[in-house]
């Protein structure tokens, strides 16, 4: 395969650069939930959630630039994929919001999320692992692109624990795995990033 031909299957590096983001995030996000849970220093919930946040976003966008590199080979599940990441888009924008209005004009947001935002937060997390799990199955029908959808299972695995614990012992108790499981995450979107940054061939 010539340099050109591989040039272009990489149609920008935008897929690759959003989730190098999410991954640096997502572990700085872990960092402050440590900090807040074993250390005497107070730290705001805020520290937490604004990486959360920050990481999740460009997560969603690293997706949606992930669709031109397996639409044409897998249209149908690049299309289901896109769609939920975009539903899990709006729940983190309404989530966002409601922690934003809280904080600036309520009492603030507690360890003890209210109903309606366990609820986005919920919404989100199914869409995710929708999203996450349409676009590693299209990874493995694209040539050359199987270790990505591996990657891609990652997240998946770890939303899907966590919603089974919230399912079985209740809501609250699975998003407490997030100090385990958003360390997980963030490696793996940082291996996502470096992965698609490589070469085509060298995916093989």
């Amino acid at each position: 395969m010539s340099k050109a031909m591989i040039y272009n299957n990489r149609p920008t590096q935008w897929d690759a650069k959003l989730f190098l983001i999410a991954g640096v995030f997502m572990l700085v996000n872990t960092a402050c939930l440590w900090i807040r849970a074993y250390s005497d220093y107070q730290l705001s919930i805020l520290w937490a959630a604004v990486p959360a946040i920050t990481a999740l976003s460009a997560s969603i966008f690293a997706l949606l630039k992930l669709y031109k590199r397996v639409a044409p080979q897998a249209p149908k599940l690049a299309l289901s994929g896109a769609g939920f990441a975009l539903i899990a888009g709006a729940a983190l924008v309404l989530a966002a919001v409601w922690i934003f209005i809280t904080s600036v004009f309520g009492s603030g947001i507690s360890d003890s999320p209210q109903l309606g935002l366990s609820l986005l937060t919920g919404v989100f997390m199914v869409a995710m692992v929708i999203a996450f799990l349409c676009y590693g199955i299209a990874c493995l029908l694209v040539k050359n692109m199987s270790r990505l959808g591996y990657l891609l299972f990652t997240p998946v695995a770890s939303w899907t624990v966590m919603l089974l614990v919230g399912l079985l012992k209740g809501f609250e108790v699975g998003l407490s795995l997030d100090f385990y499981t958003n360390a997980i995450i963030g490696n793996a979107f940082l291996a996502i990033g470096i992965l698609l940054k490589a070469p085509l061939r060298s995916r093989i």
